[in-house]
């Protein structure tokens, strides 16, 4: 009886070191697989981060704009607000040719299209339109 209780003692032997090299595997696995989920995470968070500012910029712009008296150039950059970093700006304005299309070129119809467009990361994050008319 003692010498099947050496030899079943002695077949268990690195039992418990091969129980912790699977063990440390594994967490070794779910640690990577966390790291790579939180880098995910804050990479879509401030994705979504510039998208808000980018659309709440967009709206202050549009509303100074919408505000400031009619410039019959369309040059509205004495009204805008500093843009913060990392994301650029771009105004626009259309006249209305008096036959119902919009063109690039100034005329004195006394109507325009003016469109603010916000951008982060070369993409456009935000974009809003309104029409001013000289009054």
């Amino acid at each position: 009886m003692a010498g099947l209780l050496r030899r079943i003692h002695r077949q268990e032997r690195g039992g418990a070191l091969i129980e912790s090299l699977v063990a440390a595997a594994l967490l070794g696995i779910a640690l990577v697989y966390l790291v790579g989920s939180l880098s995910t995470l804050t990479i879509a968070s401030r994705q979504s981060e510039q998208v808000a500012v980018g659309q709440s910029l967009a709206r202050a712009q549009a509303t100074r704009i919408k505000a400031a008296p009619y410039q019959a150039d369309g040059d509205y950059s004495s009204v805008l607000e500093p843009v913060p970093a990392g994301l650029s700006r771009t105004v626009t304005t259309h006249w209305w040719d008096g036959s119902g299309d919009w063109t690039a070129t100034q005329n004195a119809s006394g109507l325009q299209r003016v469109t603010v467009s916000v951008d982060a990361g070369g993409s456009t994050v935000a974009s809003l339109e309104l029409v001013k008319a000289d009054r």
